[in-house]
């Protein structure tokens, strides 16, 4: 590993000084397929899959990715306010959906379990390209954490010329945003810089909390990345301060405070006609102290990731051979686990039949061998209607928190899965249908038994999920019309009670229209009831946004989130902000 590392180092020196050289940057952007993890597939989508792209992004009037990810309800985001944010797609649990930045995953190595949490604060909204969510297991191409789905973030290069932005927003809650990026670049290259910060007042977080105080939210993030179409290197730094209520909604000045670096390489090259590679590195940093003024110092975290891609063309067929070794490190307590993956993907229409078929091999230092597998196909039925369907194995290895916690040591075995999906769509001249039927059956679920520090963690549960996912795409009369509907009823070790922070029925309707300089949505969001151990209330939501554009350069915003002032919880204990009324000004130059 050592060798590989340096090997990499110099060759991202060696790399980044014949670009500096060449030129003040700009590339032609490619960008990944995330179902495939390939440039090029030569068949359709299979799996059931959302995209948007940076417009999408900005006409939701988020001002963090925390906050987008509100916007995308199927996703079924769990986030608040002075809590740790988590994700539970299609009925899983909050560490079976992968999230990746270019790419790299973003997944928090200093969370119990090794879900995504305060690693959703690291991603700047202002410097996204296109964010793909495959809602389907990705463990084959990704490996572990990636049971009931992937997010996947591309984020941007330069722009062709030189060009630059001031994002600004003011709020209720005294809320403020700063959006600050600039670009520069041209065919031989490009370079670009970005620096975010959003604060917050916010509110009087727990329930129980009688003395008034609200805590706030403090996110910052700055990168800079440069490169040009065959290579790029970039570097993030970002910190998050979250103010948070002792137990029982004491005040006593707690603070959680993150900090999070990361240098990432990416290398292509086409070797022949038919064969491309591209060689990815990165090196994450992370660290949290709790407590009073966060005074209790965390453990410090480092991650580090290579992978080699091969994209090999044979006749009409794609075959994706792929090397990768991801190490996660305690550097505190010297602990350490690594995972060393092969994985092939095979990829061909056969008389008008998309077939997909793959594997991956891990062998993992603390848990041994394992093989996972992939296969799916899609045909086009006639009359634009099309027929999907794929089966997968997945694989997910306990953490270093969950194996060694504090002095106790727990024997634990990885968690498996298999999951089957089946859709069905129709296209039409204003639209498209989309039907999806599902079914997860995960073993080995990790439950935590007790103790602080030295907890005991046991492979005690089962988790299965099965359902349904409605989606309709449409334009009629100029509106945009965009509904989606998520059935899902899930079960822990065959219990009838639907498990926590899961309800059962999720709605999402979104309608846009362009009126002159005017652009204005409407947002219903509606969630059924949930378990948090108590019943929580299911909750509509309304959310109202419009932007002006006063000229080419310069767009003022309005958005009025939750407008009708409706007080509902996601948490048992915590309370949400109700309405959020953010006034907003966007200036090109």
């Amino acid at each position: 590993m050592k060798f590989t590392q340096l090997s990499v180092a110099a060759a991202v020196s060696a790399l980044t000084f014949s670009t500096v050289t060449n030129a003040v940057l700009g590339p032609i952007p490619i960008y990944l397929n995330t179902e495939y993890r390939t440039e090029s597939p030569v068949i359709g989508s299979i799996a059931s899959t959302l995209s948007f792209n940076a417009d999408d992004i900005k006409a939701t009037g988020a001002n963090t990715f925390l906050d987008f990810l509100a916007t995308v309800p199927s996703v079924n985001l769990y986030n608040p306010t002075g809590n740790v944010p988590a994700i539970f797609m299609r009925g899983g649990d909050s560490d079976h959906t992968l999230v990746l930045v270019d790419g790299i995953s973003v997944n928090s190595a200093d969370s119990l379990n090794g879900a995504v949490e305060y690693g959703l604060t690291t991603i700047a909204l202002n410097d996204i390209e296109k964010v793909e969510i495959i809602k389907n297991s990705g463990s084959v191409l990704y490996g572990s954490s990636a049971i009931s789905g992937v997010i996947s973030i591309t984020t941007k290069k330069g722009a062709e010329g030189r060009s630059a932005s001031v994002n600004t927003k003011y709020g209720t809650h005294n809320s403020k945003t700063y959006n600050l990026s600039a670009s520069s670049g041209n065919d031989n290259g490009f370079i670009r810089f970005t620096h975010n910060k959003h604060t917050t007042g916010g509110i009087n977080t727990q329930t129980g909390d009688t003395t008034g105080e609200k805590d706030s939210i403090d996110n910052k993030s700055t990168q800079i990345k440069i490169g040009n179409k065959d290579f790029d290197i970039s570097y993030l730094e970002s910190r998050n301060k979250t103010e948070y209520d002792g137990f029982g909604g004491t005040d006593s000045g707690e603070l959680g405070d993150r900090k999070f670096t990361k240098i990432a390489a990416n290398m292509s090259k086409q070797i022949s006609e038919n064969w491309s590679t591209k060689l990815s590195f990165s090196k994450a940093k992370n660290s949290r102290n709790t407590g009073v003024n966060a005074t209790t110092i965390g453990d410090k975290f480092k991650n580090t990731t290579i992978a080699l891609l091969n994209d090999i063309k044979i006749d009409s067929a794609l075959l994706n051979i792929g090397l990768s070794q991801d190490e996660n490190e305690n550097t505190t307590e010297k602990l350490k686990h690594t995972s060393k993956d092969l994985f092939i993907n095979w990829q061909k229409n056969i008389n008008d039949l998309d077939v997909n078929t793959g594997a991956r091999h891990i062998k993992h230092n603390k848990f041994g061998n394992h093989t996972i597998y992939d296969a799916g196909i899609g045909k086009e039925l006639g009359n634009d209607v099309r027929l999907t369907a794929n089966y997968n194995t997945a694989f997910q290895a306990p953490t270093l928190k969950e194996v060694t916690a504090g002095t106790q040591t727990n024997n634990l075995k990885p968690e498996t899965s298999k999951n089957i999906n089946i859709g069905l769509s129709k296209a039409h001249v204003w639209g498209e249908v989309d039907l999806s039927l599902f079914k997860n059956k995960e073993k080995n679920g990790i439950k935590y038994d007790g103790g602080w520090p030295n907890s005991i963690y046991t492979n005690a549960d089962e988790y299965s999920a099965k359902g349904a996912e409605l989606s309709v795409n449409a334009n009629v009369s100029d509106y945009s019309i965009d509904f989606d509907h998520t059935y899902s009823k899930s079960s822990v070790n065959n219990s009838s009670t639907q498990p926590v922070r899961r309800p059962k029925n999720i709605s999402n309707l979104m309608i846009n229209k362009q009126y002159g300089k005017f652009n204005s949505r409407i947002q219903v969001i509606k969630k059924s009831s949930s378990l948090d151990t108590v019943k929580l209330k299911g909750y509509t939501l309304l959310n109202l946004g419009t932007n002006y554009a006063i000229n080419k350069n310069i767009k003022a915003s309005l958005t009025v989130n939750n407008a009708t002032d409706k007080e509902y919880t996601t948490a048992n204990g915590y309370n949400n902000p109700k309405r959020i009324i953010e006034l907003g000004l966007d200036y090109k130059f």
